[in-house]
């Protein structure tokens, strides 16, 4: 077991100025590639504080240009805090990053990091994150008009930057970090996430101590607790008081933990007496593919197996936590539990790799649309009737009627384009030769799924939306580039067209 190490007051003053921010509140960024957030906050001698951000951008989501036999990423990060409509700091930076072979783009272990600070007052805040990868520029003309590299943002994400008491110890939140390089510098972790290729939890916390009887040297107990509460490790030692601060650095080995959300906690003793305690969760995952796999295939996974409301509390969880809920209900589900292949996840990720190449569109990837879920869920339709440039009216009329035939026809309104009134599709004999496409209603393709007999649902659960002799689906592709839409089906089902898309 490691003893707690005495750390300097230059190595603090270091760690101020690199201001790896920790704990607190993790955000992810949304957009064509994933980035990760984290806020936290270090007590300064003036009653103020310094709000820490740093951001951790996996290098398998960024584009390594070849040059002069090495490869080069480049990505621009623009953050700016706000206090309501009051700019408080504006930080913008090109980080360039060189190395000498290709990153994997299976691995998430590898990221471009940035830390950032400002000495700000406790409060609320919210905060804008922009990340452009500046190797990859948009194909299309449109893209290029409006979005000219490759992006992801998070925007207006609320955090609360805390205060500190000058009258007794401060004490800030554990700040996660993925290694200790040499020369004290500490690589930031805002992924919050060890495990499989990382098997040491590392983490720092900043102290303040009160103004007075300033002792030399306070005791320190750090330990880990797991999702019950229960302690699985700890240490204690003491550390030096070096100008009334002082610097906590701890480690532990999670090679014995299994998946999920544990809490690093640190409290602070003098005279016996409890003086100061926070804590920061962090999550442990095992399998390959959570590192290899960007968050928001596992949010796919998650938006199949559960139900809306589970889904909304899976999205919350943590990669470790969502790692152990995940593998529970695979195994629980497993056809063939006596072998190593679950048959039916292979099943799952076929049907996931085919609607992402054949689904895509409107800037969704194709295993988040209606479509790509539908046809994960049902698999692949008895029939398809496509039209991508309608002539005119007869041909959409004539889906409507296979789509009600010996069914009853429910047209869903959630919509505001082709199909949202049925009656203006059905029009009068004098309409029907008027050209399909054009302004208004009239406009995009249309498909018409039917699944003749009750498909091949992946899930007990999916057969319930197969009726007795199966179901029919009508997509409109509301704009012509692609982004087909529900508008109809020849049962009710509660929910279904507005619940799959993200």
């Amino acid at each position: 077991m490691r003893e707690t190490r005495n750390i300097t007051l230059m190595t603090i003053i270091a760690l101020l100025l690199l201001a790896p921010a920790a704990a607190g509140q993790i955000a992810r960024g949304e957009g064509d590639f994933e980035f990760f957030l984290d806020t936290s906050a270090l007590p300064l001698e003036n009653g103020r504080t310094l709000g820490l951000f740093q951001i951790a951008i996996p290098v398998k989501e960024i584009h390594y240009k070849e040059q002069d036999g090495s490869f080069e990423a480049a990505v621009k990060v623009t953050l700016v805090l706000m206090r309501g409509d009051e700019k408080i700091h504006e930080k913008g930076l090109v980080i360039r990053d060189q190395r000498d072979t290709k990153p994997l783009v299976d691995d998430l272990s590898g990221f471009i990091y940035m830390s950032d600070s400002s000495s700000v007052d406790p409060g609320s805040y919210t905060i804008d994150v922009r990340v452009e990868d500046l190797q990859r520029r948009k194909k299309s003309l449109m893209g290029l008009v409006k979005r000219k590299h490759y992006y992801s943002e998070i925007k207006d994400f609320e955090i609360e930057i805390a205060g500190f008491s000058q009258d007794r110890v401060a004490l800030s939140d554990p700040v996660l970090i993925w290694s200790r390089e040499s020369g004290g510098r500490y690589v930031p972790n805002p992924m919050q996430i060890y495990g499989l290729k990382n098997d040491t939890l590392s983490f720092f916390a900043s102290g303040l101590m009160p103004d007075g009887d300033i002792p030399d040297s306070v005791g320190v107990y750090l330990s880990v607790l797991d999702s019950k509460g229960e302690t699985v490790d700890s240490k204690s030692g003491l550390i030096s008081v070096k100008n009334g601060r002082i610097l906590i650095f701890g480690s532990f080995d999670v090679n014995t933990w299994s998946a999920g959300n544990y809490m690093a906690r640190v409290e602070v003793l003098h005279g016996g007496v409890l003086r100061a305690t926070s804590a920061k969760e962090f999550s442990v995952a095992w399998q390959l593919l959570n590192w290899q796999k960007p968050r928001r295939d596992v949010l796919v996974e998650g938006r199949v197996l559960f139900q809306d409301s589970e889904f909304t509390e899976f999205r919350m969880m943590s990669i470790g936590e969502q790692e152990r809920v995940l593998t529970a209900y695979w195994k629980k589900i497993d056809p063939t539990p006596h072998t190593a292949t679950n048959e039916l996840y292979e099943i799952f990720q076929n049907r996931v790799r085919y609607a992402d190449a054949n689904f895509a569109g409107g800037g969704t990837r194709g295993a988040l649309t209606v479509r790509g879920q539908l046809y994960i869920k049902l698999g692949p339709p008895d029939e398809i009737i496509s039209e991508s440039v309608p002539f005119n009216r007869i041909d959409l009329n004539e889906t409507l009627g296979k789509l009600e035939d010996k069914y009853k026809v429910i047209i869903h309104s959630t919509y505001k384009g082709p199909g949202t009134d049925y009656a203006m599709i059905k029009e009068t004999a004098s309409n029907v030769q008027r050209p399909y496409r054009g302004g208004g209603m009239d406009t995009g393709g249309y498909e018409l799924w039917m699944y003749t007999m009750r498909g091949d649902p992946l899930l007990e659960k999916d057969r319930i939306m197969m009726g007795k002799a199966g179901m029919r689906y009508l997509f409109v592709d509301k704009d012509g580039i692609g982004n087909y839409v529900l508008v109809g089906t020849s049962e009710e089902i509660e929910g279904f067209g507005t619940s799959f898309v993200e």
